[in-house]
């Protein structure tokens, strides 16, 4: 019977411990009846030395269970390790250390294998890793992070949440918004993932952020940077997101009908009779797949595109490292709270100031944070900018990084309800039209402005179509 630690990959264990131990200096031991733990891309196993410290061996998934393609696991494997030795190395924010790191050749260009020459593809091991230290505290994934309004009558959870009072919620916020700003003190002159050539030097790729890479649109035909403008960065954002409905599928997302939320419902019951019967509406007539709904999701990114100036600035600050999935579950505490680390900075990537600035949801990623918590947020941001005498983000700066929390939401398609998320960018950014007298919603207006505005550019047919069906389906909605 093959033991447990190989259930996502066979791999030599002796050539990881000897690697362990020549690292340390300490001999060490593998569990092999442990199970490894998993997220989304990755799986771990922990190896211990004989003074009781761990390190964790993580390893991307792969066959079936890969997000990516081989290529593309390899670059973001790289491009993880490096972001880690560089924050390490010139920053106090708490993040795993890097011992060891490999990765798997494929046909990546030579200036990339160049770059990546720091992370040798010489693998005793046999699979790409990273060899790390285990991060120290208790995940707050583990914690009843949301008001009990957000939190399900009769949903089972394997072990009882740890309560967190409010002012601790905000001490975690605190802290964040202060990392956060020390990233800002750390620019960058392009938008890309961090690569470390052989010379510890560190140098922007291309982009492998999850906006063009996640949900398979690495397979994508994308401009991925390095991008030497905010303009740039959008508009290819707003493309990944168009072509994802366009040539991969859009399941389980429709445009005008959200899928429900458990956080919606007073009971289980009550939101599993919901999903039943959203299920039973988007099979009738295919509306998932049907050219209607991969039509709204196009027009939505028209849309986008003539947002692009109020999204973005001049980018006179540099652009900045930002986490691409920073949620309960990658955030550890200590008992008071402090943080301890902040882990799995896969596709971590540069960009705007305005996306840092945007306050983490952690519990609840379809809305925004309450506003205390957005307000903890921005404390630390600017106590720890002020301390260090750094220039502030000013008013204009912080209304973008808003309007960027629910374009980033829209285009990495993260919500349930893709219509809301627009309609309160739209809001966002074009105040006076959002509602008239409180019935017409706001692609009733905004749609036959934009046929006006296209007509020269050939559209005028598609947007009279689409202003049609939105204005019968508004009746409903």
């Amino acid at each position: 019977m093959k033991d447990k630690i190989y259930y996502f990959a066979k791999f030599n264990l002796p050539a990881l411990l000897s690697l362990a131990e020549q690292r340390r200096g300490q001999s060490c031991t593998c569990d092999v009846t442990q199970i490894p733990k998993c997220g989304s891309l990755n799986w771990v196993i922990f190896l211990c030395f004989q003074d009781g410290v761990e390190w964790v061996f993580r390893s991307p998934k792969s066959g079936l269970d890969s997000f990516y393609s081989d290529e593309t696991t390899s670059k973001i494997l790289v491009s993880e390790a490096s972001t880690l030795l560089y924050l390490n190395t010139n920053t106090s924010i708490p993040v795993p250390q890097v011992f060891s790191y490999r990765y798997t050749v494929f046909h990546i260009p030579m200036l990339l294998l160049l770059t990546l020459s720091s992370g040798s593809s010489d693998n005793d091991i046999g699979i790409p890793y990273i060899l790390q230290s285990k991060a120290t505290g208790s995940s707050l994934g583990s914690c009843a992070w949301s008001p009990p309004r957000y939190q399900v009558p009769g949903l089972q959870h394997r072990s009882t949440p740890m309560p967190i009072s409010d002012h601790n919620r905000g001490k975690v916020m605190s802290q964040l918004g202060a990392f956060m700003s020390e990233l800002s003190a750390h620019p960058f002159d392009r938008i890309g993932c961090l690569f470390r050539d052989g010379n510890t030097n560190y140098v922007v790729g291309e982009c492998l952020s999850p906006s063009l890479t996640w949900q398979e649109r690495d397979s994508l035909e994308l401009d991925r940077g390095p991008f030497n403008s905010e303009h740039d960065y959008l508009a290819s954002l707003i493309l990944a997101f168009t072509s994802h409905a366009k040539e991969l599928s859009p399941t389980p997302h429709t445009f005008f009908a959200p899928i429900p939320d458990m956080v919606d419902y007073e009971s289980l019951s009550s939101y599993q009779k919901a999903s039943r019967r959203w299920n039973d509406f988007v099979a009738t007539g295919q509306k998932i797949e049907h050219s209607k709904n991969i039509l709204f999701y196009c027009m939505a990114g028209q849309f986008l595109s003539e947002m692009i100036d109020d999204l973005s600035s001049d980018g006179a600050t540099g652009f900045t490292i930002s986490h691409p999935d920073l949620h309960l579950g990658n955030i550890y505490v200590d008992e008071n709270f402090n943080i301890t680390s902040i882990i799995d900075w896969s596709s971590a990537s540069t960009g705007p100031v305005s996306e840092i600035l945007a306050a983490p949801s952690l519990g609840n990623s379809a809305a925004p944070p309450p506003v205390f918590l957005a307000a903890s947020y921005r404390s630390g941001f600017t106590q720890e900018a002020t301390r260090k005498a750094q220039d502030l983000p000013d008013g204009v700066l912080w209304k973008r990084s808003e309007r960027m929390w629910y374009f980033t939401r829209l285009t990495r398609l993260l919500s349930k309800n893709d219509y809301q998320l627009f309609e309160k960018l739209f809001e966002l950014i074009y105040e006076k039209d959002a509602f008239v007298d409180g019935k017409e919603r706001i692609l009733g207006l905004a749609i036959p402005r934009a046929i006006e505005k296209h007509v020269s550019l050939g559209t005028h047919k598609v947007l009279t179509v689409f202003a049609q069906v939105v204005r019968n389906i508004a009746k409903f909605i």
